[in-house]
C-alpha cells in the first residue's frame, strides 16, 4: 500500500500543496487501518476526517489556500456547488459522493435498526469504497505521470477495501484467523497489479511453507483459476479469486 500512496502523493502534489494533499491521505490510510482491524466504529470517525481533508483539498484548488478546518460540511458543500470554476467532478460528484455515501451515513444513523441488526459493518465498507474512489477520480484528474501507471493506480485503489490486512512495522500481514486459501486470497488482492512473489507470500502468510505452496497450486490450477503466475514468477488474484474472496469475506 505505501507504493501506492506514494504514487498517489506524487501525482496529486504536483497540483496540490503536499501539506493538504498528505492530510488527505493520512486520513484515508487511518480509515483504511481501522477497518481492517474491525474497529468499525473509529473507522466511521475516521471516515469523518476524510471527509473534512478532501473538502479542505477541493477548497485550495478554487481559492489557493486551505482553510484549518471546515466548519460546515453541508455549506462548504453548498458553496463548491455554485463554483461554476470547478471541474464537475470537483464541484458535485466527489462532494455529493463525499456526503451521501460518507458523511451522512456516520452522522445520521440513530434509528432503531431492524431486528437489531447493527449497520455499522456495511456503512463502513461503504465509506471506504467511497474514499477510495474519491482518490482515484483526484488521480485521474491531477494526474502527472504515465497514463499507463495512473489506471494501474486507480484499479488498485478500488481493491484495497480488504478487512483485517494490516501493516505492521514495514510488514504486511493478516490480523485474523483465517484458512489458508483465503489468507492467500487476501494477501494477493491486497497487492493488487503489483502482484507478490512466492518469497513474499511465505514471509507475509502465517501458514506453514507446504500450505502456502498446495494452495498456490490449487489457486493456479486450470479448474480453479483464481490465481495466476505470470511469466515473472509473481502471483495475482483473478476476477474469480476476488470473487470467492468477496463471498468468504461476507460470510
Amino acid at each position: 500500500m505505501s507504493n501506492l500512496i506514494s504514487q498517489v502523493r506524487a501525482n496529486l502534489s504536483s497540483s496540490i500543496s503536499a501539506d493538504v494533499v498528505d492530510d488527505l491521505l493520512t486520513a484515508y490510510q487511518e480509515l483504511l487501518a481501522r477497518h481492517r482491524a474491525s474497529d468499525l466504529q473509529t473507522a466511521l470517525t475516521k471516515a469523518g476526517r476524510f471527509v473534512e481533508h478532501s473538502l479542505r483539498l477541493i477548497e485550495f484548488v478554487r481559492k489557493g489556500s486551505a482553510p484549518a478546518e471546515i466548519r460546515s460540511v453541508a455549506s462548504t458543500i453548498k458553496a463548491l456547488e455554485n463554483e461554476t470554476s470547478l471541474t464537475e467532478s470537483m464541484r458535485l460528484l466527489i462532494p455529493r459522493a463525499l456526503y451521501g455515501m460518507v458523511y451522512n451515513v456516520r452522522s445520521k444513523r440513530n434509528a432503531v435498526h431492524v431486528k437489531e441488526i447493527d449497520p455499522t459493518e456495511i456503512d463502513v465498507a461503504m465509506s471506504v469504497a467511497a474514499a477510495s474512489w474519491v482518490l482515484a477520480e483526484l488521480l485521474r484528474t491531477y494526474h502527472s505521470s504515465d497514463e499507463g501507471k495512473v489506471k494501474q493506480a486507480m484499479a488498485a485503489l478500488t481493491r484495497t477495501a480488504i478487512p483485517y490486512i494490516e501493516t505492521i512495522d514495514g510488514e504486511v500481514v493478516v490480523g485474523h484467523s483465517v484458512e489458508p486459501r483465503i489468507e492467500i486470497l487476501m494477501l494477493l488482492a491486497h497487492a493488487g497489479s503489483k502482484g507478490l512473489s512466492r518469497t513474499e507470500l511465505g514471509q507475509s502468510a502465517k501458514c506453514s511453507a507446504s500450505s502456502v505452496t498446495r494452495c498456490l497450486q490449487k489457486l493456479c490450477g486450470a479448474s480453479e483459476r483464481c490465481a495466476h503466475q505470470s511469466a515473472s514468477k509473481s502471483y495475482f488474484i483473478t476476477g474469480k479469486g476476488e470473487l470467492e474472496l468477496a463471498d468468504a469475506l461476507a460470510n
